[in-house]
């Protein structure tokens, strides 16, 4: 810890070192970024999806009849 009193470098009395930060971070942005990928699939992808397909077996039975 640095007590720096007068001129000098700033106090740093509440910095203390991390150890492990990163990698916690990381963890967090990970599991975010798996929550929003869940959750875009099921409330984007999957209707659009359903969409698709049903309009592809119109098509196919159009096309077969």
């Amino acid at each position: 810890m640095d007590y720096g009193f007068g001129k000098g470098p700033p106090i740093r009395v509440f910095a203390e070192e991390e150890e492990g930060g990163a990698a916690l971070e990381m963890g967090l942005l990970l599991g975010l970024a798996a929550f929003f990928a869940f959750t875009m699939k099921h409330l984007i992808a999957a209707p659009l999806l359903g969409t698709f397909t049903k309009a592809a077996q119109v098509m196919s039975q159009a096309l077969a009849g």
